[in-house]
């Protein structure tokens, strides 16, 4: 496991951000998704988009040595955007952002957290305790599954 901490997103980490999940898309959701999904979502997460996104969302960022390796948000009762550098995967990063968010939830009144789990990630949140109500589908952003979770 890597040594990491936890610490809110600031306007400037958005082109590592952006990176952060763009290299995602290119190297580990695209198992799962074609083409115009990856690319839909890859215009989508522009270091633009992320600051604006800020403004209504928490969003954390994971940090090793001084360098963003993982990201996650929350809107409301909603996971949003849960990421990890590709070449820590494994390493726990993921666990402990979630972790982190479900404690701020918490910390927040939420005592529910509802996602949308992408095909690649849907293993990770049922290890991680949260369970699928419905799957959807969506035609920007493929199939995907709701999950929830009772803190």
């Amino acid at each position: 496991m890597i040594n990491i901490i936890i610490r809110e997103f600031d306007e400037r980490d958005a082109e590592a951000v952006s990176r952060l999940i763009r290299n995602n898309l290119t190297f580990v959701n695209n198992r799962d998704y074609g083409p115009s999904v990856i690319d839909y979502m890859y215009r989508l997460f522009t270091p633009d988009y992320l600051r604006e996104i800020s403004v209504i969302r928490m969003m954390f960022v994971a940090e090793e040595n001084g360098k963003v390796v993982g990201t996650v948000g929350l809107e409301g009762d909603k996971v949003c955007a849960l990421y990890v550098e590709p070449n820590v995967h494994g390493q726990r990063v993921g666990k402990r952002l979630l972790q982190h968010i479900e404690d701020f939830a918490l910390e927040s009144h939420v005592h529910i957290l509802h996602l949308s789990a992408s095909l690649t990630a849907v293993g990770f949140y049922e290890k991680m305790g949260y369970r699928s109500q419905d799957k959807e589908e969506s035609e920007l952003f493929g199939p995907a599954y709701i999950m929830t979770k009772l803190l």
